[in-house]
């Protein structure tokens, strides 16, 4: 009957420690995230000017300070202070590995699409090059074509004309083979001079297709990299979207008041609680408003 006794209670200590430390787990999650989503509106406060915009997002941080203090106030009267502490500085730094893990990962992505559309843009123009040369070769071998053809003719109108003689005239039938072999050695020219044009325009248009091809390349490895740090900055984004909708609860929470007062309304409750004197604080907020921070210090004087 003992034994059973003692087992059921290990049972119920056992119990009761792991339902702690969950307790103690989640208080500390939860003090972490608030924390961030404080700091990104102090953030927010320090970009804007003096005015009533920036009043209210300072009314907003106070509220987050005034929920710290209470989990840690919650976390001191549990006994858990120390667990809960624990578990926020070891949420905080998941969070920070895993926005450290994503960003590394955006770059090495981006770097790699980079690297592939630079080798695709120098392939492209090496084949460019290649075919612009062999083109070229092509044109350079049919003009020394014509011009071996043209060289042929000449010599053969020469070996006509010096075996004649000098005494026959150059009118007749060796008139006209010459006139022959003149037209004929013009359109061999022509021909020579055409395939010439042809080959240089069938390089450019090779030319400028490589062109194209590599500025696709490279605009294509332009849109990979915008994307990667798209995807980098997604962390970001999502924690500025929870951050803003703390910010619509909270003024949801403040909400109707027209005229703000010198001290944000969470300094009122934390100086009333703390026996604090507004009229002897020195406000650091918008245009002299008093906050939580404030009140927290005049109290440790």
């Amino acid at each position: 009957m003992t034994q059973g006794l003692n087992l059921q209670q290990q049972i119920q200590q056992l119990s009761q420690q792991s339902a702690q430390d969950f307790y103690a787990q989640s208080i500390g999650s939860l003090k972490t995230q608030i924390q961030n989503y404080r700091e990104q509106l102090e953030q927010y406060t320090q970009q804007l000017p003096e005015g009533d915009a920036k009043a209210q997002i300072e009314e907003m941080t106070d509220y987050y300070y005034e929920l710290e203090g209470s989990i840690d106030q919650v976390a001191q009267d549990q006994g858990i202070q120390d667990q809960v502490n624990e578990a926020a500085q070891s949420t905080q730094q998941k969070i920070t590995d895993f926005a450290q893990g994503a960003a590394q990962q955006a770059q090495d992505t981006a770097g790699q699409v980079t690297d592939q559309a630079q080798q695709v843009a120098g392939q492209a123009t090496d084949q460019a090059g290649q075919a612009a040369g062999q083109v070229q070769d092509t044109a350079g071998q049919v003009t020394d074509q014509a011009g071996q053809a043209v060289g042929q003719a000449q010599d053969t109108v020469g070996g006509l004309t010096g075996g004649l003689g000098g005494g026959q005239q150059q009118g007749g039938p060796l008139g006209g083979v010459t006139d022959q072999v003149g037209q004929v050695a013009q359109g061999v020219q022509d021909t020579a001079g055409q395939a010439t044009q042809q080959a240089q325009d069938a390089a450019g248009q090779v030319t400028d297709q490589a062109g194209q091809a590599a500025q696709q390349a490279q605009d294509t490895a332009g849109q990979a990299a915008g994307q990667a740090q798209d995807v980098a900055g997604q962390a970001a984004q999502q924690g500025q979207q929870v951050a803003q909708q703390g910010q619509q609860a909270a003024q949801q929470a403040a909400g109707g008041q027209q005229e703000q007062p010198e001290a944000t309304h969470a300094a009122q409750q934390k100086a009333q609680e703390l026996g604090v004197d507004l009229s002897q604080v020195q406000g650091s907020g918008a245009q002299g408003r008093i906050t939580v921070k404030d009140v927290i210090s005049a109290s440790k004087q």
